[in-house]
């Protein structure tokens, strides 16, 4: 198979580049940042504290070869500029966090979900599997296209990635959407790490409530869900719902989430944001459906005049979205 172009190289980009690189396939990086360009081109890629040579070409110089399988491993806020050079015949697989409306414009072979964390260091091809996981590599329509990513899964476990073929990825797009629209706005107001959400008090308080509120728009709006991780969405719900439950067992979940960030984390101070891609997306689910969202509202309006003026999470911006719950 192959060539494979993978744009982005930050966590997910790099441990998908090794993955393919221990298969044996051609693969080659796809970047913006001239600061990686530059780090790659003398170290390579580093996962885990593993060297590997692999190719990193600058987005402005890359251009379309024939058989190239792409991997959109970006932020959903640079999706436009990379499908204005793709071809439409392309074979793209996307494997992003947030929903953009502009891929439903291009034929996509399929997605991959992942499940699994992998923290790349700022301005590097240096990159950490701090959480172990899955990815969930499956067709946009059930059961279409099972031989192109049935071969695929199979080089990707041949690399080592825990790699699982699924027959429709929306379920696993959609629960993935569920946790990082509740994690992603509180953590990143904040500027504080994962765990800090299951510390006793009034943010543990509202990331529940989002997490429920989460659930009840994808469930109105009759979105199928998957399970990532130990429980289905509909178990986390009752658990959530059940008194006293999900406050008990929060500290045996928070040991889990120690020294993991979301990525939405340092991108607002550089003025972007894939908040309308989280929970913009919900938002105007709920609003479709009649559904009442009043946390996922108040949360893209705090990210984005974060964002507008460039700020870093802080206990007073964290004020400003606790505060009217």
């Amino acid at each position: 198979m192959g060539p494979f172009h993978i744009f982005g190289a930050g966590g997910i980009g790099l441990a998908l580049a090794v993955s393919l690189h221990k298969a044996g396939l051609n693969v080659l990086l796809v970047e913006k940042n001239s600061k990686k360009i530059d780090y790659c081109n003398a170290h390579g890629v580093i996962l885990n504290n593993q060297h590997f040579p692999i190719k990193i070409l600058p987005f402005d110089l890359w251009k379309p070869i024939p058989n190239a399988i792409h991997f959109l491993c970006v932020k959903c806020y640079d999706n436009s500029k990379i499908l204005e050079k793709i071809p439409t015949q392309a074979i793209l697989i996307p494997i992003q966090n947030g929903f953009d409306q502009q891929l439903s414009l291009h034929p996509l072979a399929g997605e991959g979900i992942a499940s699994f964390i992998s923290e790349c260091t700022p301005f590097t091809t240096k990159a950490t599997i701090t959480r172990a996981g899955k990815l969930h590599l499956g067709p946009l329509q059930p059961w279409a296209n099972l031989k192109l990513l049935s071969e695929l899964n199979a080089h990707l476990k041949e690399g080592g990635l825990d790699s699982y073929l699924v027959s429709w990825s929306l379920p696993y797009k959609n629960t993935k959407l569920m946790y990082n629209a509740a994690i992603s706005p509180l953590t990143s107001a904040g500027g504080l790490e994962n765990s800090a959400l299951l510390k006793a008090g009034k943010l543990r308080t509202l990331f529940f409530r989002l997490l429920l509120e989460n659930y009840t728009i994808l469930k109105a709006a009759n979105q199928p869900l998957g399970t990532l991780g130990p429980m289905h969405p509909s178990k986390v719900a009752w658990l959530l719902k059940t008194q006293g439950l999900g406050e008990m067992l929060a500290p045996f979940f928070r040991p889990s989430l120690k020294q993991t960030y979301c990525s939405m984390f340092n991108d607002i101070a550089m003025g972007e944001t894939e908040i309308d891609n989280y929970n913009g997306h919900l938002s105007r689910l709920a609003k479709a459906f009649n559904t009442p969202s009043p946390i996922n509202d108040h949360a893209v309006s705090v990210i984005e005049n974060m964002s507008l003026n460039r700020c870093k999470g802080s206990s007073n911006w964290l004020a400003s979205l606790l505060d009217p719950f």
